[in-house]
């Protein structure tokens, strides 16, 4: 992923790093001096696994590989950077004496960016090096203006969210404060107590969705917490969890037992806080006429889907005049409106993922957390 440091220099204009990953020690250390001379800074390995150790400890900007090295090649390489969130995005461009359409297909398919065609003439070099720098600054920028949309949303939710519990809390708390002890009963001190602490409660959950949108404001995945995991266990380990409890709701609740073994690479803590946002979302909105909950997992390679439907709820409210138009996969009106749903869309994003909500038939939703998939 795209940490904001990187971000910032990108945008900042400093000299961007090159690797340069070709077993040729020649051809290595011509690329390296000439790419030296163009302004830029440099890395270089002979293979693969040479690349991989100096990724652990350096980020470069772009990668100018061979295909054909020793040790490990150029496609392994690549399908390595592909398979860590952290190095997911990173631009590729292979060198290569062979140019057939099978070798394109086979690198676009992994995620390459460019090809050049050995001998390497420096002008395509560096013209190919430019292209893949200026879509990281236009992904870069893009994810900055996402990011200041997010906190402008959070804001407005803000507004929204904690003013409604704490209105209760208030108006039940001032009802008490300014009435005779006299003139209200046991059942009404009770009523009062309990819309107060329901309020209370919500609050509370409020201002923890808060504190997590608020620490994924500049948060990229830590390899150190991906792990790879069962999709179909994280929904089992929550309602495992919730049984029994109040969150579990009057209604009851399905787990479909299909596509049991996908896997998912995911920061497991912030699934599992993404994945309790959709099924309180769900808690609030279904109708009295509800009678069960269904959660299962989708996979339609490379995404699985977790998904989460109810077979009777509110209509969704119409979508904002601010946001007509809204491109991505979920609802704008239901998202900016929802602090829960606003952090499981942040949580998916970062995952490299969406969250969707599709509304059908009468009153159903299907909300649906999708994220790549381990086997992508």
């Amino acid at each position: 992923m795209v940490s904001m440091g990187d971000m910032q220099q990108m945008l900042a204009g400093v000299p961007a790093t090159v690797l340069v990953v070709e077993d040729d020690e020649p051809l290595n250390l011509a690329l390296v001096e000439t790419l030296q001379t163009y302004g830029y800074l440099t890395l270089s390995a002979y293979n693969g696994r040479e690349a991989l150790e100096l990724l652990r400890d350096n980020r470069p900007d772009v990668i100018v590989c061979d295909i054909v090295m020793p040790v490990m090649d150029g496609y392994t390489f690549l399908q390595h950077t592909r398979a860590e969130p952290e190095w997911r995005l990173l631009p590729f461009i292979f060198l290569t004496a062979r140019m057939t359409v099978e070798d394109q297909r086979r690198a676009k398919t992994i995620g390459v960016e460019d090809y050049l065609s050995k001998p390497i003439d420096a002008i395509d070099l560096v013209a190919a090096i430019e292209n893949a720098l200026n879509r990281q600054r236009l992904m870069a920028a893009e994810i900055e203006r996402n990011m200041n949309n997010l906190r402008n949303r959070i804001v407005g939710l803000l507004q929204h969210e904690f003013r409604t519990p704490l209105t209760f809390i208030l108006g039940y708390a001032e009802l008490l404060a300014t009435s005779e002890r006299e003139s209200l009963n046991a059942e009404e001190m009770r009523l009062a107590a309990s819309a107060i602490l329901a309020g209370g409660r919500r609050l509370q959950q409020q201002i923890d969705v808060f504190l997590v949108l608020a620490e994924l404001q500049n948060h990229t995945l830590n390899p150190n917490v991906v792990e790879s995991v069962n999709a179909w266990s994280l929904w089992n380990d929550i309602l495992r969890d919730l049984a029994g409890s109040e969150q579990l709701g009057p209604l009851p609740v399905e787990l479909n037992g299909q596509n049991q073994d996908v896997n998912v690479k995911v920061d497991v803590r912030l699934i599992d806080e993404a994945l309790r946002q959709l099924y309180s979302y769900v808690q609030r909105i279904h109708r009295p006429d509800a009678t069960v909950i269904k959660c299962s997992v989708e996979h339609h390679f490379p995404f699985a889907g977790l998904a989460i439907y109810c077979d009777s709820v509110e209509p969704p409210p119409p979508p904002p005049a601010a946001h007509l138009g809204h491109a991505d996969g979920c609802a704008a009106s239901e998202a900016d409106m929802d602090l829960g749903l606003t952090l499981a869309q942040s949580v998916a994003s970062i995952h490299g993922g969406k969250l969707t909500i599709e509304h059908s038939g009468a009153h159903t939703v299907t909300c649906t957390l999708w994220l790549l998939s381990a086997q992508a």
